[in-house]
């Protein structure tokens, strides 16, 4: 249970952050640090058996059998050698960030989000590494995606606010590749399970498998390790408040491509594909970047280059895959977490005391900053490689591998030359950010002081260690041949200052000294190379290129259905089904089967003559709707022919499906009408054309349909899963009601999709109706006078009285009847959504039912109720699982709480649709609010008439609608009230 107790802690992070937050505001850091460090305790303590190859593990499955027998989703979690050595990495460089960030932040100003999010943040790294589930590995992975997105995006401006998306877009491409290949590995292996995976035999048997993973996985991980070609998205996440630099630049988003590259080492170690686009990639990366950034004068965006060039360091030398490239890698990886989140804090430190980080604007500060100039010196001196320091020994580490990269002798002695480029280029940056951090310039830096100890201390302390850490770094020997042989065999790391006279010495000592003398020259040589331009597009360029193509591929396909034509959006939908039940329908007769497979004998009594009632309702009521120019008969008939499928549903012994497309039709025609009575009394003339071509598709449209249900249907008996539903439901579920019980059981999780469903639908109809003009009367049309609207309403509100709770509890029935008789949360819900349809009829006037947030709560509310169902059946081992049990003599199951949730669901949706069409108020806007004019009634505005009290006489009880007064503008003068007697006067003439 220690892999949970560590989760368990980050989630109370979570949860505690908003409320430290209230209590102590920035300080908040502190208790948030302490919590990641009792984490990290819990797994050091597991650390000696671990690094005897005892893995800590967790596994609790979620859906049993999801994608066949063994392919199901099991939250399982694994602590070996690996994951622990990346887990303690995000939670101590995590824990310091926190820490620090308790000095740098301003008071009350958004530290809630910001201490949520980076908690969420760290959890999501968290899980992210002790994964051990594909499933589980992919939902980390997006996590981080979203966290890093949100970071970035909340520090507010157009740079966060393009360097979040570009993070998300990029990211989240890596995220597609990333779930293609974890879903072909799934399948091939036969499990989920990454250990299982890993160890498969499948990859030796299939090379050409093995290599099409390798390169989706490299992808994968170059997107969040800021690769090319995806490198450009690191450097503007710099957009982000230094601690969240500090924090995803050092020790979480781009660590966790590192991570992936290492975990998948397993299998790929020896592929060739996957090592010469490790080393290509990696090592143009690193001198690409490192180039860059000795161009930055901003000395934030400088570092945010040098992490970029540092990942391709890493990247290449775990693409040479032997076990000492492997231990080099995560030698560099410690120690670059530990310079580069050090250098980041300690230029915000610089930032916060001098106003800026330009290295333009930046003097001599040294001298009245001399804690922040030593520890910067320090981190630099190790991110530069020079002894003795963690950088030159994880940089020795790197040239050592490099000489026995798998690649042929040539293009290694050409890797070496590349990565000694790259070392001096990082030697040069290393000295820019000291040099003008700290010593050239000339601006009077006398009022600049030393931070805070509060503030510079927990920035100095990663970087700081990267010195005596040095003198004890065997101590290191063990912890990475632990992590080492989880991914190769064999390691023997032996991690040491000195190592003898050997090649990479001799790279290291010809930088050094190049480096030196390059910085004696500093002044040309820098100015040589600022502000230009190195490569013919950016990144940003060219992602903006292909979004802006992918606007223009998505204006050309939309014109096809820009239009309030229905044929436009009809037409091409008709010929579909003309063409495919059309050839159904030829090959039927001409072959006498389909596809060479004989037509079986329709099964005796399919047909009968009691189902010619039905039709001859529905072909009478579409024959007089062809014919009618009347919208309001057209509407009526469209209800009658519902009315003729659902008698024809009846009659085929199906009362749920009957009593669903009852209500329906009856709520449609509601809904209609709240549509039609915005247009035109009568329909638009059509020309003879249409009305031919129209007649002609719908003619082939209903031969080529009555063609394909004759030949395919009613020639087999019930299927086998039919069978098997109402052999075995029943039984299972306590429920006589098949049809409501695989619903809410047997297929719960494709229902809450249709939720979602409802949900989007509700949001949808309230997008497109508000935001469209709407005119409650046609031209040549005119209201009702308001009085006799109110006289009209007083039938249906005194129905109303009675009608609503009736109409409740016969809804409360059918929702309690629905395991064992036609019911459901579903019918339920039509039939209290005809008592907001009689409720809303009973107004004299356009209005809303309900309060305007009250759909979104309702749905909202529903979705939740479904989830909590969901999260009640993790209980016995799988999500939506349903629990039974016998209460007061009853039968009792949660599949009721998932049913709550779809009452609810459709209640939202109901309500939004007549919320949205019956009323004419703005957001925002109250009716007490809106006013009634003459010239833009009742032609064109809503009829929202507030009459004065004593003009109402005649209707003294009422209440509680609202009296208004109208206004009109007069010739030349303002506008003044009128009351509703001579807005009668005026209609009537």
């Amino acid at each position: 249970m220690t892999l949970i107790y560590v989760l368990a802690l980050a989630a109370l992070a979570i949860v505690l952050s908003p409320v430290l937050v209230k209590l102590i505001d920035r300080a908040a850091g502190w208790p948030l640090a302490g919590i990641f460090i009792i984490a990290a305790f819990l797994l050091m303590q597991k650390l000696p058996g671990i690094y005897e190859g005892q893995a800590v593990t967790y596994e609790k499955t979620w859906v049993p059998d999801l994608l066949g027998p063994g392919l199901g989703v099991t939250f399982a979690l694994r602590a070996d050698a690996l994951s622990v050595f990346f887990a303690l990495l995000a939670l101590l460089v995590g824990a310091v960030v926190f820490v620090y960030s308790a000095a740098y932040l301003s008071k009350n100003k958004g530290n809630t989000s910001f201490y949520t999010i980076m908690t969420a943040f760290t959890a999501s790294i968290l899980m992210l590494v002790l994964a051990d589930d594909a499933f589980v590995l992919f939902i980390a992975w997006e996590l981080v995606s979203l966290a890093s997105f949100m970071l970035i995006a909340r520090s507010g401006g157009r740079g966060g606010e393009l360097g979040s998306q570009r993070t998300l877009v990029l990211t989240f491409v890596g995220g597609l590749t990333m779930l293609v290949s974890l879903a072909i590995a799934a399948t091939q292996t036969g499990t989920t399970n990454i250990t299982g995976m890993l160890h498969s035999d499948v990859w030796a048997q299939k090379p050409g498998l093995t290599t099409t993973i390798a390169v989706l996985i490299a992808i994968s991980a170059f997107t969040k390790s800021a690769q090319l070609p995806f490198h450009f998205w690191l450097p503007e996440a710099m957009a982000a408040a230094t601690p969240v630099s500090a924090f995803l630049h050092a020790a979480a988003v781009v660590k966790a491509g590192i991570y992936l590259l290492l975990r998948f080492s397993t299998i790929f170690h020896d592929n060739s594909t996957w090592n010469w686009l490790l080393i290509v990639v990696g090592i143009s990366t690193a001198v690409m970047a490192s180039l860059f950034a000795i161009q930055k004068s901003d000395l934030k965006k400088l570092t945010a280059y040098s992490t970029v060039s540092h990942l391709g360091w890493i990247v290449a030398t775990i693409g040479v895959g032997t076990p000492l490239a492997l231990a080099a890698a995560l030698v560099h990886t410690l120690a670059h977490a530990m310079f580069k989140s050090s250098l980041f804090m300690l230029i915000g430190v610089v930032d916060h005391q001098t106003g800026t980080r330009d290295a333009s604007r930046l003097g001599s500060s040294w001298r009245y900053l001399p804690f922040t100039f030593g520890s910067v010196c320090i981190a630099a001196a190790s991110m530069a490689a020079v002894p003795p320091t963690m950088g030159f020994i994880s940089k020795e580490g790197m040239l050592a591998a490099f000489e026995e990269a798998p690649i042929g002798t040539v293009p290694a002695a050409v890797l070496l030359i590349a990565a000694g480029v790259g070392a001096l280029f990082t030697f040069t940056y290393s000295a820019r950010i000291v040099c003008d951090g700290f010593v050239d310039g000339d601006r009077d830096m006398s009022e600049t002081k030393e931070a805070p100890v509060s503030l510079w201390l927990p920035a100095a302390i990663p970087g700081v260690l990267s010195l005596p850490l040095v003198f004890f770094v065997s101590a290191l020997d063990k912890p990475v041949d632990a992590a080492v042989s989880v991914i190769s065999s064999d390691p023997h790391t032996h991690l040491a200052l000195w190592h003898g006279v050997s090649l990479p010495l001799g790279i290291s000592i010809a930088v050094l000294v190049l480096g030196v003398v390059g910085v004696l020259f500093r002044k040309q040589i820098w100015a040589t190379l600022d502000d230009r331009k190195l490569a013919l597009r950016s990144g940003n360029e060219l992602l903006n290129g292909v979004v802006r193509g992918l606007a223009r591929y998505g204006k050309a396909v939309g014109k096809m259905g820009d239009s309030l034509s229905p044929t436009r959006h009809l037409a091409v939908m008709f010929l579909m089904i003309i063409a495919l039940a059309g050839t159904v329908t030829i090959k039927g007769v001409v072959h006498g089967g389909i596809d060479g497979a004989p037509l079986a004998p329709r099964i005796e009594g399919m047909d009968r003559w009691s189902d010619l009632v039905p039709l001859l309702i529905v072909v009478v009521s579409l024959v007089l709707l062809l014919r009618t120019a009347s919208r309001l008969t057209a509407v009526v008939l469209v209800g009658i022919a519902g009315m003729g499928v659902t008698f024809q549903m009846l009659t085929l012994g199906a009362p749920d499906v009957a009593l669903t497309q009852l209500l329906v039709e009856a709520l449609t025609v509601v809904i209609m009408m709240l549509v039609v009575r915005q247009q035109p009394e009568t329909f638009h003339p059509t020309k003879a054309k249409r009305r031919i071509s129209a007649a002609v598709m719908a003619g082939l449209v209903g031969l080529s349909t009555f063609g394909a249900v004759f030949f395919l249907l009613g020639r087999r008996e019930r299927t086998d899963l039919s069978i098997w539903y109402l052999q075995n439901g029943p039984e299972i579920t306590g429920g006589d009601n098949i049809v409501n019980t695989i619903l809410v059981e047997f297929r719960a999780f494709d229902t809450l999709g249709e939720l979602s469903v409802l949900g989007m639908a509700a949001v949808v109809i309230a997008a497109v109706v508000t935001s469209m003009p709407r005119y409650p009367f046609a031209k040549g049309t005119h209201p009702a006078p308001f009085g006799k609207a109110r006289i009209n309403a007083i039938p249906a509100q005194q129905l109303l009285r009675f009608l609503i709770p009736t109409l409740g509890v016969v809804s409360f029935l059918v929702f309690m009847r629905g395991h064992n008789s036609p019911g459901g949360g579903f019918i339920a819900a039509l039939i209290f959504g005809g008592a907001l349809m009689i409720s809303y009829i009973s107004f004299p006037r356009d209005q809303r039912i309900v309060e305007i947030n009250t759909p979104v709560k309702l749905t909202a509310v529903g979705v939740l109720f479904a989830l909590l169902a969901g999260f009640i059946g993790l209980s016995k081992g799988s999500f939506l699982y349903a629990l039974h049990g016998h209460f007061a003599g009853e039968h009792w199951t949660t599949s009721m709480i998932f049913d709550i949730g779809v009452y609810l669901a459709v209640m939202g949706m109901l309500s939004m649709a007549i919320n949205v069409l019956g009323s004419y108020l703005r957001p925002g806007m109250s009716r007490k609010q809106l006013t009634f004019t003459k010239e833009d009634s009742p032609l064109h505005s809503p009829p929202e008439v507030q009459a004065r009290e004593d003009d109402d006489e005649d209707f003294p009880d009422s209440e509680p609608f609202a009296h208004t007064t109208a206004k009109r503008p007069a010739r030349g003068e303002r506008r003044k009230a009128q009351t509703i007697t001579e807005l009668r006067k005026e209609q009537a003439e």
